[in-house]
């Protein structure tokens, strides 16, 4: 990790009360999951399976797709390090701001980088590898789907990457996993630790044409998904676990909306359930001591994403409850 992430809530053990730094939707307990996971303590006395095999096939069957199509990681970074690896020494284009993490991997495979503000911009005769985040962490925005469509289709030389880790948080449209399969160039990034809330248990997935799958696949390790981490993406999957993803996106607006409203503070349009804010004349790290010190609220600092400066936060909307704690601690701070 070169860059370095938000959700530092480590560092201030027992002293957050709410946590908007991580792009995590609020989740109720769920102790079903739980429970479950209890009963299968005793797997962990045994190897689990080298590649996740009985995930995979339930996975690939719950989106419609080959088994050959599919490839079960320790969380989408894996899949990231993963195809940086198969794709060492490439000329790589990446489109910022956006996770750090494709451009820590691609600098370890001695990837050769550009960055681009837009996807239409990119020069793609002259690219190995494209890196699109949608929807964009930070900025919670979604590309058009005919753009990315056009992009594809239109450049065969070259392999696009889309991390569609947020997939399930936003409304507008994103690939379509099964029809994304039959492009060889192109692969999708996807997260269960996102889509259910699991951060701690790291679950991830990539899909794609299989020759893609089984090229990537030559580069992991065995072993890389823990046995529990399986059993609750097994569990997850055959039991439908709830995903208040129109709540979410709903209590994310009020919160945008009562944001806004705030003298010093631009809040940028999204398409899903965090967003960036910048500060007009102060710096972000200076809100975010004053959020923890006094309310044991976290935010983002945003400055280290490429493309952004010291103004810039993130936030991820939590239970209404927390946001309007967020709300009334940056009115009384500005």
């Amino acid at each position: 990790m070169i860059q370095g992430h938000g959700d530092d809530i480590h560092h201030y053990a027992g002293r957050i009360v709410a946590n908007f730094s991580s792009n995590i939707r609020s989740v109720q307990d769920m102790p079903d999951l739980h429970a479950y996971l209890a009963t299968r303590l005793p797997l962990i006395h045994s190897y689990p399976e080298p590649e996740a095999e009985s995930l995979r096939a339930l996975l690939a069957g719950k989106l419609g797709i080959e088994e050959a199509c599919c490839c079960v990681t320790n969380g989408a970074t894996e899949a990231i390090y993963l195809i940086a690896k198969a794709f060492e020494g490439s000329r790589t284009a990446i489109v910022v701001p956006t996770f750090s993490e494709y451009e820590d991997a691609c600098r370890i495979h001695q990837h050769t980088l550009s960055f681009y503000d837009k996807p239409e911009e990119i020069n793609h005769s002259s690219m190995d590898l494209v890196w699109i985040c949608n929807p964009n962490n930070p900025t919670g925005r979604v590309y058009d789907i005919d753009l990315l469509k056009d992009m594809v289709e239109r450049n065969p030389q070259t392999c696009f990457v889309f991390d569609q880790s947020y997939g399930h948080f936003t409304h507008k449209e994103v690939w379509d996993i099964p029809k994304a399969t039959g492009y060889r160039n192109l692969i999708l990034l996807h997260s269960m630790t996102k889509q259910y809330a699991i951060p701690g248990l790291r679950l991830g997935y990539l899909t794609a044409h299989r020759d893609n799958i089984a090229n990537i696949s030559l580069y992991r390790m065995p072993w890389s998904v823990n046995v529990l981490a399986a059993e609750a993406g097994k569990y997850l999957l055959e039991n439908k676990a709830k995903q208040p993803e129109s709540t979410c996106l709903e209590e994310a607006k009020r919160l945008q909306q009562a944001l806004q409203e705030i003298e010093g503070l631009t809040v940028y349009p999204t398409d899903t359930h965090f967003f960036l804010c910048r500060l007009k004349d102060r710096k972000a790290a200076a809100l975010k001591e004053y959020l923890i010190e006094a309310q044991g609220l976290l935010i983002r600092d945003a400055a280290n994403f490429r493309g952004l400066d010291s103004s810039y936060f993130r936030i991820a909307a939590q239970s209404e409850e927390d946001n309007n704690l967020l709300i009334k601690a940056i009115r009384e701070w500005i």
